[in-house]
């Protein structure tokens, strides 16, 4: 039995490796195009942490778009598939929170309430925070209450960003997860940051408005592809 968990420990790192060198490979082989870079440059300016919004299907290229010395961490499922994203973003220098944040008083059993904590300690200490608001299961492109209610408890602004790739592969997974192809062309577009208001009940319009801004960003990159 030890040895059927350490094959498999030495499997998913394998496999991590390989994933870290292939997200290094597309980017380095690839035309990357920037769109508004100066809201994230902006917001960076400010030496103060935030919350990075990007759809699930996209992460494998999302930490390729976090070009600063300032920390972030990113939240993965705590899923099979999240040990391996996991390493994956560990290996490309970035660190993770495992869990959800979404009905975190529903869900001890998954973390949620955990990762929530870890979430706004790791913003009080000027740690920006990586979420994909429709994840870990979808629906796909459809922002979950987590987010709007982590922005609201941390007071931290939501930075949303659109990846778009000319060549790619969708994977037959619940959110199409994208693996871009190498020799490539990939854009990323940024969205102005969005300050999310104490007024509970304006909950549900601040949803759809980052929804509707996250699939005109995705739209956007994707648009002359």
């Amino acid at each position: 039995m030890l040895k059927f968990i350490f094959g498999l420990s030495i499997s998913k790192l394998i496999i991590s490796i390989l994933g870290a060198l292939y997200i290094n490979l597309v980017f380095f082989t690839s035309k990357i195009h920037f769109k508004n870079r100066r809201n994230i440059e902006n917001i960076l300016k400010k030496k103060k942490s935030f919350i990075y919004s990007f759809w699930h299907d996209q992460l494998l290229m999302c930490p390729l778009t976090w070009d600063n010395d300032s920390e972030i961490k990113v939240l993965i499922s705590k899923h099979r598939d999240g040990d391996i994203i996991s390493k994956v973003i560990s290996i490309l220098g970035f660190g993770s929170i495992r869990g959800s944040t979404n009905k975190p008083s529903k869900n001890k059993n998954k973390g949620s309430l955990k990762a929530v904590r870890q979430i706004i300690k790791s913003l009080n200490n000027n740690i920006s925070i990586g979420i994909s608001p429709d994840g870990p299961k979808g629906p796909r492109h459809k922002v979950s209450d987590g987010i709007i209610h982590i922005a609201r408890l941390s007071e931290k602004e939501i930075l949303p960003v659109g990846i778009g790739f000319k060549k790619k592969w969708i994977l037959n997974t619940w959110d199409k997860f994208i693996v871009p192809k190498i020799f490539n062309e990939i854009c990323f577009v940024w969205g102005k940051p969005i300050k999310v208001s104490k007024n509970s009940r304006q909950s549900l319009k601040l949803k759809k408005d980052l929804e509707n801004l996250m699939n005109k960003l995705t739209n956007e990159a994707n648009k002359n592809f």
